[in-house]
């Protein structure tokens, strides 16, 4: 704690990269993160733009500016999950400190792109597997060693983004759901106003993944033969749980709104869509108690444990660094870049015939993906 007080002195900063480890732990719940916390909307009046003077530089494979940072963010489920390991949330912030410009780029996990596996021998995978291949030294021994370790994970995601985008990742953060459940119940709970009334008759229980619900081998055979997918798991009806959120404002703590935000099965609410909207409303909770007056007063002792919560090539000193980087974060505005099959990626199959996105242009084609990330994050110049 003394070492964290000896570089964080200055309020401005330990507010900032509290703001960044806030970023981290609950960016899953939205896309919109830095646009309601971070980075608040500035008046519409200031909401003019004058071209910068450094423009993209291309280097190689890559694209820098001088005034800009990538921030790699990761979400996984963690132990206990099936898959734990695999990143459930890929998320790319660009920052612009010149044009004051944060970019959030949300790359979808089931892009089909080819990791390094075994040395420098790529390996087709989807993109939400870089993570736990990265960890995982015993069932892949023969990583580089930059993609080994308790970093090795998130560089390996960085690598893989950095292929498709185009853009040089300079740091990662990585937080597990279990984790985003404790920074939650450490605000002491959340209140949420619930945009829609739904119910999902099919949230999964955690550790009932395996669970027979009675049924025999020879029944267990049968179905398996009749249903795939999760028409199949539908037929273990006791490893689900009923949940049924009513309109307007509820209290939550972190596991009530982890399930609120990760529900997925609502025949009148479900889908990525309804899922970004109600993830935003979490992330409405936790900025509305963040920024009530007893949480900024409980800032230096929740800053320990929200630092504790992260797997992060960000050190004390760097993230020093960062902020005085990005200089006043109001200043910023924000905008969302969502690759997807609207724009540059097309569906198609694996394999093993599992659902996978590719480049418009062809597999491993990433210039039109990074052309187009590259006109998104310069529309201020239009």
């Amino acid at each position: 704690m003394e070492k964290i007080k000896k570089y964080l002195k200055n309020k401005t900063l330990i507010l900032v990269f509290s703001y960044i480890i806030l970023l981290v732990v609950s960016f899953l719940f939205s896309y919109f993160f830095l646009g309601k916390i971070i980075f608040p909307q500035a008046e519409e009046k200031e909401k003019v733009y004058a071209p910068p003077k450094t423009p993209i530089v291309y280097f190689g494979e890559t694209q820098r500016e001088e005034n800009s940072k990538n921030i790699l963010l990761i979400g996984y489920g963690g132990a206990g999950h099936s898959g734990g390991f695999l990143a459930d949330s890929i998320i790319l912030l660009h920052l612009n400190k010149e044009t004051k410009k944060a970019f959030l780029i949300s790359i979808p996990r089931d892009i089909w792109i080819k990791l390094p596996l075994d040395w420098e021998n790529l390996k087709w995978a989807k993109i939400n597997e870089a993570y736990a291949i990265g960890i995982d030294d015993l069932k892949y021994p023969n990583k580089k060693p930059e993609f080994r370790g308790k970093t090795g994970g998130g560089n390996m995601v960085k690598y893989a983004v950095t292929q498709l985008t185009g853009l040089a990742v300079d740091y990662f953060a990585a937080v597990s759901f279990d984790e985003i459940v404790k920074i939650i119940d450490a605000l002491g709970g959340i209140e949420v106003d619930v945009p829609v009334s739904f119910t999902d008759e099919y949230y999964p229980i955690k550790g009932l993944e395996n669970e027979t619900c009675g049924k025999t081998p020879e029944e267990m055979e049968a179905l398996k033969q009749k249903y795939s997918g999760f028409d199949l798991e539908k037929q273990y009806k006791c490893r689900y749980e009923t949940i049924t959120f009513e309109k307007g404002k509820t209290k939550m703590d972190g596991a009530v709104a982890l399930k609120f935000a990760r529900s997925r099965h609502s025949a009148t609410y479900g889908g990525d869509f309804a899922r970004s909207e109600r993830q935003m409303a979490i992330l409405l909770g936790i900025k509305d108690k963040l920024f009530s007056l007893d949480a900024l007063r409980k800032i230096d002792e929740l800053f320990p444990h929200l630092a504790s919560l992260l797997t992060t090539d960000l050190d004390l000193p760097t993230t020093k660094d960062l902020a005085s980087f990005i200089g006043n974060p109001r200043e910023y505005f924000v905008e969302k870049i969502n690759l997807t099959t609207g724009n540059i990626l097309s569906s198609s199959k694996g394999p093993q015939g599992q659902f996978i996105l590719v480049p418009k242009a062809g597999p491993d084609n990433w210039e039109e993906t990074k052309k187009f990330i590259s006109k998104s994050i310069g529309k201020e110049l239009e």
